[in-house]
């Protein structure tokens, strides 16, 4: 490998960082108010269906994990901080990371509100060894933006992601070419991205309860436990693959859903909670500069019956009109049977970079004015926050007496 570190993984320097923020929702909120700090705070709704959308560590220390049910929560620590969740304030601190990320990387491959893995070799020549480059980005995080973050480095995004999660919290730990067999040895494999608990039963069913056994498991027997992905994890375990940014951009999802302490009765009012669902999907995906061609619909009745719907649209989008048309059928499809919602999402999935996608042959001026129009309510959303710029079927009463303003695409002049 040359110096700059060769993707044909011939040498030793590791090239992909993936930097986690540390426990990010529950870090703004401790930022932003001093006296939690050391406090067992989570984020996320305090009613009886709330759950935990994030734990700082001191929560985390007793037991309570993200997607835990509240009550649980409540039961494990009696002197539970419980924080509303200010959505759009984490994503605005988001933008701030990945803002800053970019002076000092090109290459980013953003995989979540507060995750990226990062390709350093053009970085190399102006900020040293991917080590400094770590440490500087850790370090002007903590001093710009007053946050913990978390950074692994491999010649592999996989192994980058699980030295990430080794090093937290508030660490770095960079694991040489040479030595990724041997890091990766001792852990269990459930730290193999994707490998869940049915997948793990059926590799400690032939022995392999330790990534370093894995080498031992011809690929044959793998494949019958794993499947397609058994070359892959095979790769990982031995210390030769060199998977870096972008390749796994199709498996991933965006997506947002919520669980109402009230049960939705009313259709119209299903129909413009999934829009704003819609509208708010479309804008992470305009963030992460990412299109999507499928869009899902998920509902979840008071009884716990959960239906899950899709629509594959002709060409991949970051329209919000686009998903709302889509989300909005399928309700329509589903109202019938689906009478009282206690949960509804909206999710999108086949997702490709935005750049280099051919340019859709439904554009119109419609369509153009629609994407106008969703870029100035993008940037009001980031000076003044969500619920100052709404579609006209989305408002609700407004907060404190504000007046909202309805958005409206520009007229079709063709």
């Amino acid at each position: 490998m040359d110096a700059d570190g060769d993707a044909g993984g011939r040498g030793e320097i590791p090239w992909i960082l993936h930097l986690d923020m540390d426990a990010f929702f529950a870090s703004i909120e401790v930022r932003d108010d001093p006296s939690l700090q050391g406090l067992p705070v989570v984020v996320g709704g305090g009613g009886s269906r709330g759950v935990v959308a994030a734990a700082s560590y001191p929560a985390r220390t007793r037991g309570i994990r993200s997607a835990m049910p509240m009550a649980t929560a409540r039961r494990l620590a009696p002197d539970l901080v419980i924080v509303p969740p200010r959505m759009d304030e984490y994503r605005r601190v988001s933008a701030q990371v990945m803002e800053l990320l970019g002076t000092v990387v090109a290459d980013i491959e953003q995989i979540s509100v507060d995750e990226a893995f990062l390709d350093v070799r053009g970085a190399r020549r102006l900020f040293g060894t991917p080590e400094e480059i770590a440490a500087l980005l850790r370090r002007q995080i903590r001093e710009q933006l007053g946050l913990p973050s978390s950074v692994g480095g491999s010649v592999s995004r996989a192994v980058a992601k699980i030295a990430s999660a080794q090093a937290k919290p508030d660490g770095m730990l960079i694991v040489p070419a040479a030595r990724t067999a041997e890091f990766l040895a001792p852990l269990p494999v459930s730290v193999i991205s994707g490998i869940g608990p049915k997948a793990q039963a059926a590799l400690e069913r032939i022995g392999a309860h330790r990534v370093g056994q894995l080498r031992d498991v011809p690929v044959t027997t793998l494949a019958r436990a794993l499947g397609p992905r058994a070359a892959e994890v095979a790769r990982l375990a031995d210390g030769s693959d060199r998977t870096g940014l972008g390749r796994l951009v199709k498996d991933r999802s965006l997506g947002t859903e919520r669980t109402w302490d009230e049960d939705l009765t009313d259709p119209a009012e299903v129909r413009r909670r999934i829009t704003l669902m819609a509208d708010d999907v479309a804008r992470q995906l305009r963030r992460s500069r990412l299109v999507a061609r499928t869009v899902v619909l998920k509902l979840r009745s008071p009884d716990g019956t959960t239906i899950t719907r899709s629509s594959t649209l002709d060409h991949h989008t970051a329209s919000g009109e686009r998903l709302r048309e889509q989300v909005v059928a399928l309700w329509e499809r589903e109202r019938e049977r689906m009478r009282r919602v206690r949960l509804a999402g909206v999710r999108v999935t086949h997702l490709e970079t935005a750049a280099g996608m051919p340019v859709q042959s439904e554009l119109t001026a419609r369509s153009a004015g629609w994407a106008d129009l969703e870029a100035a309510m993008d940037r009001a959303v980031d000076r003044f926050g969500a619920g100052t710029l709404s579609r006209g079927s989305t408002l609700g009463p407004a907060p404190d007496g504000a007046q909202r303003t309805a958005a409206r695409p520009a007229p079709d002049e063709g």
